[in-house]
């Protein structure tokens, strides 16, 4: 059975980190780079995860989870910030997982990685620890 996670950022770091823990043998991954490209996507795609940059362009990051919960309640969402302090609190309410998004250095896709895989473990959602990268 085919995994497909939908990613929104426009941040290459992100994009990197999710790819690391993709199981190589399942994944099928959507990159938007904006809001409204990620509320087209949940409706057209029948996605098992989304990782959302807080950050992204286009819709305010809560804004964007309404929206999306609204199109697809069942969803699994994942939010990831760089600003772990503002968002973390708004988003704990929400029933989101959150993740924080390292910023600079080179270990930051390994260090973001390692937090999607430990979450997408608690939630059964089947991600690994990110040995590989494409």
């Amino acid at each position: 059975m085919s995994q497909h996670i939908i990613v929104c950022s426009n941040n290459p770091t992100l994009v990197d980190a999710t790819t690391r823990v993709l199981d190589p043998q399942r994944p099928h991954l959507t990159v938007c780079e904006s809001g409204l490209e990620v509320l087209g996507a949940v409706e057209v795609v029948d996605a098992d995860l989304l990782i959302l940059d807080m950050q992204t362009p286009g819709l305010n990051g809560l804004l964007l989870i309404t929206a999306v919960r609204k199109l697809a309640p069942s969803l699994p969402i994942v939010a990831v910030s760089a600003t772990p302090q503002e968002d973390a609190r708004a988003v704990s309410h929400t029933g989101v997982s959150y993740a924080t998004l390292p910023l600079g250095g080179s270990d930051g896709p390994q260090a973001l990685a390692a937090s999607l895989a430990e979450i997408g473990e608690i939630r059964g959602m089947g991600l690994s620890s990110g040995a590989g990268s494409r």
